[in-house]
Formats: C-alpha cells, structure tokens, sequence
C-alpha cells in the first residue's frame, strides 16, 4: 500500500512539472498551434489565420484580429517574405466589421502594406478575407503591426474635446453605445461642438461609428422635395427606393469632388414586420428600446439616412414636440425622411419622419414628396482643425 502511495505521489509531481514546462514555453513562445487556426500574439493584439497564416495559392484566406488589451490600438496589415514575386499578382481586402474595403489592386502598387491605422477598440474583434489571384509559383505571409505615435483622428479630436458621460435620456453631451461594428460614441440633446464644415456645407455630427468613421448629417435639407418610394408595393428594400436614387443625385451633385474623404459604411435596411406593422414602430413606440444594431440587412455605400433609432438616440420622440436637441433646426419648415419603416396601410406604406418641431412622425404616405436630410461617414483617418462650435466648425485638412 505504501509503495502504490509513493508512486502516486511521484506520478503527480511529474504532471506538475510537466504542465509548469509546458506554461513556461507559452509565455516565451508568442505563436500558437490550435487544431483549427493559428495564431499569433504581438502585445495585447492577436491575429487568427483562419486558412494559414501563408499565402500560396489564387483564393480568399480569412483571418481575425483580437484586441485584448484595455485600450484602443491602431495597426496595420502587412504583407511579408513575398517569394516568386510577380506584377500580376493582385489582391482585395474587405471586413464584415472594420472600415475596409479596398478596390482589386496590383501587389505591385504597394509597399508591402495592404490596410494603415486600422483601429480597433478595447475587447473587439475584427474579421477580415484577403482574396488574391496571379499567384503561378508565389507565396507570402500575412502579419499585423501595432501603429505607435499615428496622427491625430478626427474620432481621436472628438474623444479628446468631450468627456464621455453615463447612458441617460436626460444626458446632454457624448455618450457611449454598440453597434455592429463595437463600441459607438454619439452626440445627444442640444449639444453645441458638433457641426463640421464640410464640402460648402455645414453637417452636425451623428456618431462616431464602431470602426472610427465620423458619422454626420446635413444641418439643413436639400432643396429638393423627394418621395419614399413611387411603387408602394415594393419599398422594403431601402437600396431599390426612389429615396436612394434621390441621394446617388446628391452625392454625385455636390459630394463627388470630396470623394476620396467619404468612407464607404454600412447602413440598415429594416423591413421586418409583423402583420403591418415593422419591427422599428414595434422597438421604438411600444417598447421603447432604441439601438445602434441593425436587425435587417445591411447595404455598403458613400450616402445613406438616418434611422428613426439615431433620432431617438440624438433625443427625438415619437409624437412629441422636442426644439431641445441638435436635429431640430429652425429653420428647415418642412418634414425630412428617416430610413425606418413604420407601418402599412391600405395601398400605402408609412416611413418614419421628422416634422419642423423635432417630433418623430409616422403620418405621410411614402409616395408622397418631402425633404432629404444626407447622411454621409467621413473616413476614420481624416484630421481636423476646429472645435465643433457654429462659429469654429471643424474642418477637414
């Protein structure tokens, strides 16, 4: 009985030796094996090859990136140990949650960097596909590098020039949020440091979105009375509308010269609905819980709308008079359109709206014709000189 103790005891001792081994081989080895992935830790950063971390053949190779540190970091993607380097090779690099979304480019027209000053928040992970074709008989490596001592972004200014308060409805100021893209900073009430003066015109700022873009909203409405949609049977997909056609015009009437500032961002087409009512009069009258997540499907563009959860958020109310947050304007006098749905009637649709008290409205047909309130993202490394007041605007370098 003693000796079978003894051997028990020595049997443990040697596990213990052998998991502190194995411990200590982790903390000084920053590459790790998994049956499924590979990753590799660089400070709080790590990258998850999801296909390898080498490229070898034409394909998409899907990886991530993991912030687990507790700040925000910027870093940038890096192509590297390039071997039968050829010019036809050609690569494009998108994410279903980061700021990226680069055109079908030569690997010959870079130095080697395919995406600078990424930003990623605090606990957030970003997935990425890098789809490459012209391969023939070369290969390279996929690396990430933390970006030290980068320019002042805008969403940096803004973090910098307004303290971050507590989540209230009765809180004026920068507040935090989530959305799809991770952690929101957006204006509420009538605050006064958000208007940027921006291509002859002057916005107010929305939010700072989940991936650093700025998100803003003309302060004033386009000349222009637009409809919703003249098909008021088939309005549900927001990209399909006359009211989107309505924005490509603008866009390409006065924004085109200012192309290259605009980031191309996500925005949310809702048509979920249950008998005639859509999800967003459900979420926002009855239970009265707005959110920066889109829970329909998402489209890609340079110009979109607001939705009716933004309004509520900036401050606005279904049906009630508000003239005490920075949506209102003295003097727009007509209605302008939100991107929400709210209801179906008998041979008509009704949009969400806001009227010339800041009130939050569902009661005008959607064929019929009222005002275009632009909605645009500018691009998450733009700087900025300014204070966001109406006599200093920001402005962008």
């Amino acid at each position: 009985m003693r000796i079978v103790y003894k051997r028990t005891l020595l049997f443990i001792g040697v596990l213990i030796i052998a998991i502190s081994c194995i411990g200590i081989g982790y903390l000084f080895y920053d590459k790790v094996i998994h049956p499924d992935i590979e990753v590799t830790v660089q400070d709080e950063l790590s990258i998850n090859y999801l296909d390898g971390s080498t490229i070898i053949q034409d394909g998409r190779y899907q990886f991530s990136v993991t912030n687990s540190g507790a700040n925000d970091v910027n870093y940038r993607i890096i192509l590297e140990d390039i071997q039968g380097f050829t010019s036809d090779i050609t690569y494009q690099l998108s994410s279903s949650n980061a700021s990226i979304m680069s055109e079908e480019m030569h690997l010959a027209e870079i130095d080697n960097v395919v995406a600078d000053g990424v930003l990623i928040r605090s606990g957030d992970t970003q997935n990425f596909t890098l789809q490459v074709a012209h391969m023939t008989s070369s290969f390279f490596k996929i690396r990430i590098e933390k970006v030290e001592n980068i320019e002042e972004y805008f969403y940096m200014t803004l973090l910098n020039n307004n303290e971050v308060k507590n989540n209230s409805e009765e809180i004026v100021g920068l507040l935090k949020g989530k959305d799809d893209e991770g952690t929101t900073y957006y204006f509420r009430g009538n605050v006064e440091n958000n208007y940027v003066s921006f291509a002859n015109h002057i916005w107010r700022i929305i939010r700072i979105n989940g991936d650093g873009t700025v998100r803003l909203i003309l302060d004033d409405i386009d000349d222009t009375l637009v409809n919703y949609n003249s098909d008021t049977e088939n309005h549900e997909d927001f990209t399909g509308t006359d009211l989107y056609q309505s924005l490509a015009t603008y866009y390409s009437n006065y924004l085109n010269s200012f192309d290259k500032y605009i980031a191309n961002t996500k925005f949310c087409s809702e048509a979920g609905k249950t008998d005639d009512t859509y999800n967003a009069y459900t979420r926002l009258v009855t239970d009265e819980i707005p959110t920066f997540n889109c829970l329909g499907e998402r489209y890609t563009s340079k110009i979109g709308l607001i939705t009716a959860d933004e309004v509520v958020m900036a401050g606005g109310v279904y049906n009630e008079e508000n003239k005490e947050y920075y949506l209102y304007n003295e003097n727009i006098d007509n209605l302008w359109w939100t991107s929400s749905l709210s209801k179906i009637g008998e041979d008509s649709f009704y949009p969400f709206l806001v009227d010339n008290t800041g009130k939050l409205v569902d009661n005008v047909n959607g064929s019929l014709y009222r005002s275009l309130r632009p909605v645009i993202s500018l691009n998450r490394t733009v700087v900025v000189t300014g204070n966001g007041t109406k006599d200093n605007p920001y402005v962008v370098n």
